[in-house]
Order: C-alpha cells, then structure tokens, then sequence
C-alpha cells in the first residue's frame, strides 16, 4: 500500500502523463444494472469516494457512505473510511478498490449488517489496472498499461468477485492487434453479450511521435473467460472511441444492439478530421451498421465529451459548451440527454454549464431508471450532486460535498 504522500504523487504523475500523451476525459467507477446479494434487511446506502481538501486536517482519500443524496452535506467527519485505492468498481454488491501501481492491490468493500462500510475480505494482488468493466453478475475484467513499442505486452486479468481471487489471465501484444505500424492503447472494457469489447486508439510507441490514424475508430474483440484476442472491428466515419481511463464510450442496451460514441478527438495530436458522432452494432453482428450515424456535431453544431448509459435507449452526456474541448478535465460542458433510437438531444435545464472535472462522468441511474444523479462542481467551486428527472429532462441540486476537493466515485450498495 502507498502512503498518502506516496498516493498524492502517483496521482499528480499519473495526470501529468495523461496529459502530455493526449487530451481526452477519464473514471473510476463503473456500476453493473445488478445490485448483487445484500445481508437482507432491503435496505441500501449510496456511496462516494472523495478527495478531502485538507481544510479539516490532513488531506486524504476516503469512502464514505450516505443515506439520502438528494439533500444535506456530505462530509467525511465520523464516517469516512481512508483507502490508497484510485479506481473503483462495483460488483457482487462489493465496492473493489484498486491500487494504480505495479501490482493493483486490490480491496473489497462492503455494507455490513447495520449500515456501516467495513473491508469484505482480504485484499488482492492483480495487476497495474488501466481498463476494468464488469461481467455478469459474478467478476470484472481489468487491463494493465503499456505505450512502449519496445515492451507492448500487457495482461488481461479475470477477477471473481464472489471468490476475491484473480481467475484467470493472458498476455496481449498491442503491437500486434491494430494491424498498423503503430501499437493500441486501450481507452475502455465493457461486456457484449459472451465477449469483451475493448476500444483503443494508436501510438507508436515512441517518445515525442504522434499517431498517424486519428480519423478511424477501433474496437478490439476478446473472448470470455478465456480473454483471447479475437479480432478488431473498424470504422471510419468518427474518431477513436472512449477516454483512457474514462471505462466509457461502448454500452450494449436492452434489445442487444451496441452504441459506441466519439469526441472525434479534442485539439492536439488525437484531434480528428471527421465529426463527433455514435454509431451502431447491430445485435448478433460484429461489424459497424453503415445503415446508422448519429451526426452529433451536425445536430448540435458541438462535440460530445463525455456520457454514461440510463436505459431504454437514453444516455446521460455532456456537450461541449464552446469550442474549446478538454483534456482528462477541461473544457466547459452542458448536461444532455441524448435518446440514440430516436436520434434527439434535450439538455437538461437547471443544471448550470460547468467546468468539465477530471476523468469521467461521477454518475448513478436508479433501477427504475427514472432517476440520475450527477456530481459536478460549480464556478463558485463547490460540489454538489444534483438529482436528474429522467422523463422531464430536469435537474435540481442534492447533496454538498463539505471540506471535499474531488468525487471520484458514486455508486449504492445494499445491506
């Protein structure tokens, strides 16, 4: 484990080397439809990872769970509990917390009886994870790092979310999967169907060089549980997919059909000649539907930044306010929900345009998928969660987060 010093400059490292390499959004936190077993008592809590701002002591990372998100103040006071952790995902009704460093200790959270967050097992050595996404009802997949063509293997890990073990593993050369000169870089994981899908843009390789393919967009096949790579499914009508480290920019929907969607690259080398748009793949099918383009650009005359899957066809995204397009942060955006079957954008009123925060979107929809909520901080620079009508495309303020610089993580776990 890292001390908190340690972490605090793994972390500054880790955003200077995201930012140097490209500038795309990133998250840590990905929540599967399921709420997994609970103790029983029909009961759940919504629980936040934050950064504290040292206004109360000593600044550090902490979990902290929370009854009612839609009012009062958060603050770690009494109830927080301290990780190293910095990536976070949601499975088996467990929160696991991965270390970003060689070996991706690994700690299972959870709700015990009463309400109170304590550590479910023991933690886990697995890998210096990248890229993670749940699978079923029962694991999450997790990927390590790598963009030097000199050494461009990484590993593929299975990690059983019932068991608290690594289940499986195999290595990948990313020099060899793109079919190019240049090597992947993997931006995100999400399940479709019995496989894995992992979308990436090139590099290659080479300190100082910049990618040549930046008008096509990739998605690289991998077999499940066996984590074989299989293929790669191409198309060059937008950018690149996802943000790396953002988990975001791939959903299957309920009737099978695959989303994907692309900023089209923000400005820099990744910045692409094509628009922002989504694109399909049809259910049964792994290839592009040429029969599908959801112009984006042309229907909003912005980019879309960054989004998070609601339900029933409807996603939660953010929408670049200006032309200036943002990095892991950056950029000022505007709250939407955007309806890929019918093709329609409605921005969601009373939500002010704000400042893009790092990474990805901090979302949780409700099972019932009438309710979202959102973390964004203010110009004022306050934090607030704000609670999302789905059906009338309204938003109105929650919870303030008190003595907290960042929400990395929200998701809700029963007990």
């Amino acid at each position: 484990m890292f001390s908190k010093r340690q972490g605090s400059q793994l972390l500054a490292g880790l955003c200077m080397t995201a930012v140097s390499l490209f500038s795309i959004s990133c998250s840590k936190d990905k929540d599967p439809v399921d709420n997994g077993p609970g103790n029983g008592n029909g009961k759940s809590k919504f629980v936040f990872v934050v950064y504290t701002d040292g206004s109360g002591g000593e600044a550090g990372r902490y979990i902290v769970p929370i009854d009612d998100p839609t009012k009062g103040t958060l603050s770690t006071t009494g109830i927080g509990v301290e990780t190293e952790a910095y990536s976070f995902i949601r499975q088996n009704n467990r929160l696991f917390g991965i270390v970003y460093a060689a070996q991706g200790p690994t700690t299972p959270y959870k709700l015990d009886a009463t309400g109170k967050l304590v550590q479910a097992a023991a933690s886990i050595n697995t890998e210096f994870t990248g890229i993670y996404g749940a699978v079923n009802k029962d694991a999450y997949v997790g990927g390590s790092v790598n963009r030097s063509k000199e050494s461009a293997v990484a590993t593929l890990y299975r990690f059983d979310a019932v068991g608290n073990k690594v289940a499986g593993r195999n290595t990948v050369d990313l020099a060899k999967i793109t079919g190019t000169d240049e090597m992947a870089v993997w931006t995100g994981l999400s399940q479709v169907g019995n496989k894995v899908y992992i979308p990436y843009y090139c590099t290659p390789g080479v300190s100082g060089e910049n990618t040549k393919y930046v008008d096509s967009t990739w998605i690289a096949v991998f077999s499940y549980p066996e984590l074989a790579f299989q293929k790669v499914i191409r198309d060059g009508r937008t950018g690149f997919i996802g943000n790396w480290f953002g988990m975001q920019g791939v959903q299957q929907i309920e009737d099978g059909d695959v989303y994907a969607w692309s900023t089209a690259g923000p400005s820099g080398p990744l910045k692409s000649t094509k628009p922002s748009a989504i694109i399909r793949i049809k259910k049964d099918t792994e290839v592009f539907d040429q029969s599908y383009f959801f112009d984006i650009e042309a229907a909003t005359g912005t980019k879309l930044a960054r989004g998070e899957y609601i339900g029933d066809g409807k996603f939660l995204m953010t929408l670049y306010a200006t032309t200036e397009t943002g990095g892991v942060s950056g950029g000022r955006v505007k709250l939407a929900i955007v309806d890929v079957l019918k093709k329609t954008v409605t921005n969601v009123s009373g939500v002010p345009e704000h400042a893009q925060m790092s990474y990805n979107m901090k979302v949780y929809v409700e099972a019932d998928k009438k309710t979202a909520y959102y973390v964004m901080k203010e110009d004022s620079g306050k934090l607030y969660l704000y609670v999302i009508d789905v059906a009338t495309a309204t938003g109105k303020q929650g919870l303030y987060f008190q003595g907290i610089s960042d929400v990395t993580s929200i998701t809700k776990l029963d007990y």
